[in-house]
């Protein structure tokens, strides 16, 4: 009983490692799409992307978004040299996470045209003119590649606290039907899933993960030492918002 255990509890793990290097295989593909010029022939493509946000989750910033694979390429390399990554603790997480709306708020009101350009804090945008051959200016290259240098110690920086594109897909997969399932039964506290999130949700506190920061990695699931405990499977989309 214990023998058949393991070997599902070990298939289980390979499956997950497996899903883990076909969203890095799916990621190194945009961001070569990207080097190569071609980006903006398969842009129109991600009108689909919003959608399907709305019924299962953001796929876009999880395998899709060079910058987002930039920053988690980086962040793989700064595991070489640090085991332990610098992460900021929940309750500072609570707030610090709404940085991003705000931003956008803010510039959504044309506010940053009367104080001063918010456009140059904007990494994202100067990383996809300057992939594409086309540099950016000086100002804002140079916070694109400090956000990249910080992904060395930091897990996806841009992504948790200043992408607006985030933002979209983030509000729309908040109506989601398919999400990250946690069965508390089995559940046995390890916090192995919130240490191994990028966006740093805190899988273990809620029975779903319904949170605009999610960015369907599944590293939560891959990391899970329990089989069945995490998984990506139906909630109900009425439910009250929980981490």
């Amino acid at each position: 009983m214990q023998q058949s255990s393991n070997e599902n509890d070990n298939k289980h793990r390979k499956n997950m490692q497996k899903l883990q290097w076909l969203r890095l295989s799916v990621q190194l593909i945009f961001l070569a799409i990207l080097i190569g010029g071609l980006y903006k022939f398969v842009k129109p493509a991600f009108v689909v992307i919003l959608p399907l946000a709305f019924l299962a989750g953001n796929f876009f910033c999880g395998w899709l978004c060079p910058f987002g694979t930039a920053q988690e390429v980086l962040g793989k390399i700064g595991s070489i040299f640090m085991r332990k990554k610098f992460k900021v603790s929940p309750n500072i997480q609570r707030y610090l996470q709404f940085s991003r709306y705000i931003l956008a708020a803010i510039v959504f009101a044309h506010i940053a045209d009367s104080l001063f350009d918010l456009s140059s804090i904007n990494a994202y945008k100067p990383f996809m003119r300057a992939m594409s051959g086309n540099l950016a200016q000086t100002a804002a290259t140079f916070i694109m590649l400090s956000f990249l240098v910080v992904a060395l110690f930091f897990e996806r920086p841009f992504c948790n606290y200043f992408c607006p594109e985030g933002i979209k897909f983030g509000l729309a997969s908040l109506t989601r039907f398919l999400s990250i399932k946690r069965n508390a039964e089995t559940c046995i506290n390890c916090k192995c899933c919130d240490r191994a999130c990028p966006m740093n949700i805190e899988v273990s506190k809620g029975n779903h993960v319904r949170n605009a920061q999610c960015i369907n990695c599944f590293k939560c699931i891959a990391a899970c030492p329990k089989r069945g405990t995490l998984t990506y499977d139906r909630v109900n989309p009425l439910d009250s918002l929980k981490k």
